[in-house]
């Protein structure tokens, strides 16, 4: 059995989860059967299989929500309270090494990716010294800018540009899951393959079909999304506008909101207390609603995928670069601002024209791109495993 430690986030983030169980699906259909050790991102200490608790106090979300510097240097002091040992420490002992998801590219006055907290103790301090040969890929990576950046930022940031080129070439294979991150690895000199978020895989790792669609799907976030950055954004007619076109929908159709956190479960039964609500603690919960909607619009860019990957319509609209992330599978997006009323009963009437086609589109798009991450994936598993079989 091959054992894959994976850095990611868990009962987190549930679009965190979609990635991940995307990513053991294509895994398992390469390599066969696997042993997962998953280490949680913001506490790179849970490598350690004895302290996988820390993570029920909710102290990442803790460490979140701190400044940049303070967040890294105490999630360094943690990790380094302790050896690490190579016999049960998840990264020491994997045979693959796998970077799930999430921003891999960032810069923004807060910080940048250069400094994020797990590269230092996950990869500096277990990997690099004990690689030996063994793989590691960075699969599904995106960026976290301005929704409307050009990546032209990077450019002018030679110590990001090192990294990003210095995190490429210790990885068998890197994938990139929007247009924005082919071009910041452009600027450090590299090219990645460019793929449809492996998210589109959870459902089949879960085993959850689609079903006939009961209801639209409508999810919001505040201001859009979770970063805002340097572009403004009118929170209070974001609001206005969502709860109007909810409404305006619930009227003629059944509609239910999906909250993919308690935040979000909040401010949906304050501003629409009349219309029904999804929350779960259970990432496989949410695709097995999201397998019952007809189409939805959504902030959330992994319920856009959710849906996609049931056959069902959608749009995102979105605050920073991860709303584009949906061209990839041909469905539309806007930035939050640009989310007007005439847009929102456009592409509403958009989505319900598509019911028909759309899971034929999904189906040939799913299959062409399951066949191109294995077969990458492939490739890497035996080029570096024969690089390592002949020294």
């Amino acid at each position: 059995m091959t054992r894959v430690a994976v850095i990611t986030t868990f009962d987190h983030n549930v679009g965190d989860d979609f990635v991940r169980e995307g990513i053991l699906f294509l895994l398992g259909q390469v390599v066969g059967k696997v042993e997962v050790g998953l280490v949680h991102k913001h506490l790179p200490i849970t490598s350690r299989p004895g302290f996988t608790w820390l993570h029920s106090t909710r102290l990442d979300r803790r460490i979140d929500r701190i400044q940049p510097d303070l967040s890294l240097r105490l999630t360094r002091r943690l990790d380094n309270l302790l050896p690490v040992s190579a016999r049960t420490d998840r990264v020491r002992k994997a045979d693959i090494l796998v970077q799930s998801g999430g921003p891999i590219y960032w810069l923004n006055p807060d910080g940048n990716c250069a400094r994020t907290e797990w590269w230092e103790p996950l990869i500096e301090r277990r990997w690099i010294p004990h690689t030996q040969g063994r793989p590691f890929l960075n699969l599904a990576g995106g960026t976290c800018q301005r929704y409307d950046s050009d990546a032209s930022e990077f450019a002018r940031n030679p110590e990001v540009l090192e990294h990003v080129r210095r995190f490429f070439d210790l990885t068998a294979l890197t994938t990139l899951r929007d247009e924005l991150s082919v071009k910041v690895l452009g600027h450090a000199g590299r090219e990645g393959a460019l793929l449809p978020c492996t998210s589109l895989f959870a459902v089949d790792q879960l085993g959850i079909a689609p079903s006939a669609g009961e209801f639209i799907v409508l999810n919001y976030m505040p201001a859009g999304g979770h970063y805002v950055f340097d572009k403004p954004i009118d929170e209070a007619a974001w609001e206005r506008r969502f709860a109007g076109f909810a409404r305006k929908l619930a009227a003629r159709d059944r509609v239910v909101l999906a909250c993919h956190n308690a935040r979000e479960l909040s401010a949906a039964q304050r501003m629409l207390p009349e219309i029904e609500v999804f929350h779960s603690d259970n990432h496989a919960d949410y695709l097995r609603f999201y397998s019952r909607a007809r189409w939805g619009i959504l902030n959330r860019v992994h319920g856009c995928f959710a849906l996609a990957s049931l056959g069902k319509p959608s749009a995102v609209i979105g605050s920073d670069s991860r709303a584009r992330m949906v061209q990839q599978l041909g469905l539309p997006d806007v930035f939050v601002n640009e989310a007007t009323d005439e847009w929102l009963d456009r592409v509403a009437l958009d989505l319900e024209q598509r019911i028909t086609d759309f899971p034929r589109h999904m189906k040939a798009l799913k299959e062409s791109t399951a066949v191109r991450y294995k077969d990458l994936i492939r490739r890497a598993l035996e080029t570096r495993i024969g690089a390592n079989g002949s020294s």
